[in-house]
């Protein structure tokens, strides 16, 4: 899944300062990705992620906002 999906549907759906609160609450596992911090806070419109990261931010977005994604 793209990344920019999930931080946009964050800017519309709660605050855009939350995808940056998701990303430092999951931010060793997004490393992984070999990402810089500035390009998870920024994303361009071709990087993917992996389904279990994917379901990490998820549960993320859950447990901080009470609120389920919908893509």
């Amino acid at each position: 899944m793209r990344i920019i999906a999930i931080k946009k549907w964050c800017d519309e759906n709660i605050t855009p300062l939350a995808w940056q609160r998701v990303v430092m609450k999951n931010l060793d596992a997004l490393k992984s990705t070999g990402l810089s911090l500035n390009e998870l806070n920024n994303p361009s419109e071709n990087v993917e992620i992996s389904n279990e990261l994917v379901e990490l931010i998820k549960q993320t977005i859950k447990d901080t906002y009470q609120m389920q994604v919908i893509l």
